[in-house]
């Protein structure tokens, strides 16, 4: 018997209001646990998918469902997903370890409650040595490390 995925596309389609079709007819089943990378050309809609699977769009045609979790009242899912895009996107004026908090600080957890695990996201790409810096002073491979540990923090599901 198979497991029911944990996030299931069904023809999902987004079409702009300039007319512009980023994405037709698009079905994928993704299986808790899993590590998936979306792959294509240049406009071919990976940041839409993510977009609209992270809330942050809306869908022109099709459904976006999560068979195996409970979901909120805007249909988001109950439990923790992590995104990490092509462009790092961290706050210039923040530290690393002030980047890395953000998402639990917008849940309400204090910087000494998240001392410890900031720390442990940090020592888990390497950066253990640069909480006090700012991005200007890391290279483009330590920013995107950052964001990697800024989306491990929450302990994703799966």
């Amino acid at each position: 018997m198979a497991k029911a995925p944990m996030l299931s596309l069904q023809q999902i389609g987004k079409t702009f209001s300039n007319g512009t079709e980023a994405l037709r007819g698009m079905t994928m089943d993704i299986e808790q646990g899993s590590f998936v990378s979306l792959l294509g050309p240049s406009g071919c809609g990976k940041s839409t998918v993510l977009k609209i699977v992270a809330g942050l769009g809306n869908l022109t045609t099709g459904r976006v469902q999560w068979p195996t979790s409970k979901v909120d009242s805007l249909g988001r899912p109950d439990h923790e997903i992590s995104f990490v895009f092509q462009e790092p996107t961290l706050m210039q004026w923040a530290t690393v370890f002030d980047n890395v908090w953000l998402p639990l600080r917008l849940k309400g957890t204090s910087r000494a409650a998240a001392k410890d695990k900031v720390e442990e996201a940090l020592d888990m790409v390497g950066l253990h040595d640069f909480p006090n810096s700012y991005p200007r002073e890391l290279s483009g491979g330590m920013k995107m490390r950052v964001s990697i540990a800024r989306a491990l923090i929450t302990r994703p599901d799966g």
